[in-house]
């Protein structure tokens, strides 16, 4: 029988599958959608068979079946409560894997960023979720699930401000903010009374997007506009408190440091870096008698669940190894 880990990062946008062996290799390697069942037009039904296709396709690319694998660690967006847990796990169960970790995507940068794979990891990226692993191997997670636990960031939360704010300011009487220039200048529009119809329009069609949202919020924080850093503090203050509560309940012992990683395209790609320094900040200031270390998640996060089921799996594979053989096979 073949020895072989598995680990995916099922993301709400783009997914990666890796297998490795046990003398360190990278033998495969997969590229997929969204793993997401929250924003799959047939949820579960439609997870279990993309998700089954790129597991056994993946396999027999290197002629092998789920029974050659040792462990797979599978962090999947979306997967936030026990239900979902049950559920997905059947599927797994279905496709033939007998050992594995199945979490929420969130997880993994705890692996890929903290040393040993201990520690808290904060994602501002599609969604917005902390999630931890401490010494005893505990894992919970705070946030990801929306308007149940008013995450204060992710994909679209910093473009919806932009938006609200720039209504406040045309309709409702409230701060000014040079996000509302910079949006009817994109938007072409020279009179608020088309605002509306413009903006809803102009959504519908992708002629702007959050994205598009995303940068021009960041783009006002860089040029100092005092609304949108007004709505950093409101994000700052959403992170720190999730980070610490972890920190406070979970086994982190005052007497070794604890290891924090920002991961996810809004704190790794935006230039500022204005909202992890104010995060840390205030988690300073909330846990001061912890030793704490933040760090900037260097690697995919499926180097996580590689490292993560490689330590399942007694392989005990270096992280930096992994995020190298991960780079050359183009998984950046």
């Amino acid at each position: 029988m073949r020895k072989l880990i598995i680990g995916i990062d099922g993301g709400g946008t783009k997914s990666h599958l890796a297998v490795f062996d046990q003398n360190w290799k990278c033998v495969a390697v997969g590229k997929h959608g969204p793993l997401n069942h929250e924003v799959m037009e047939y949820a579960f039904v439609q997870l279990e068979k993309e998700l089954s296709a790129l597991i056994k396709d993946t396999l027999v690319s290197i002629d092998a079946t789920p029974a050659d694998v040792a462990f797979a660690v599978l962090g999947l967006a979306g997967m936030d409560t026990e239900k979902q847990h049950k559920i997905i796990s059947a599927m797994v169960d279905r496709i033939g894997l007998s050992r594995y970790i199945l979490c929420n995507d969130a997880f993994l940068g705890v692996p890929a960023g903290c040393p040993g794979g201990i520690g808290i990891c904060a994602i501002n990226g599609t969604g917005s979720t902390m999630a931890a692993v401490d010494h005893s191997g505990a894992t919970v997670q705070v946030g990801g699930i929306g308007m149940y636990s008013n995450d204060c960031g992710g994909g679209s939360w910093f473009g919806t401000k932009l938006l609200g704010a720039v209504y406040g300011e045309l309709f409702k009487c409230e701060k000014k903010t040079i996000m509302t220039e910079m949006l009817l200048s994109r938007l072409g529009v020279n009179d608020s009374k088309d605002y509306v119809e413009t903006i809803t329009t102009d959504m519908e069609n992708d002629n702007i997007n959050m994205c598009d949202l995303n940068l021009m919020f960041f783009d006002a924080v860089a040029k100092g506009d005092e609304v949108a850093l007004d709505c950093l503090n409101e994000s700052a203050g959403h992170y720190s408190g999730g980070i610490a509560h972890l920190a406070n309940t979970l086994d982190f012992p005052d007497d070794r440091t604890l290891h924090i990683t920002f991961a996810g395209s809004v704190f790794v790609k935006e230039k500022t870096k204005t909202l992890p320094r104010l995060i840390i900040n205030e988690v300073d200031k909330k846990i001061p008698s912890k030793n704490l270390e933040f760090h900037m998640l260097k690697t995919v996060p499926v180097a996580g669940a590689v490292y993560w089921a490689s330590k399942e799996a007694g392989f005990d594979i270096d992280i930096n190894v992994i995020s190298e053989a991960l780079a050359e096979a183009g998984l950046e």
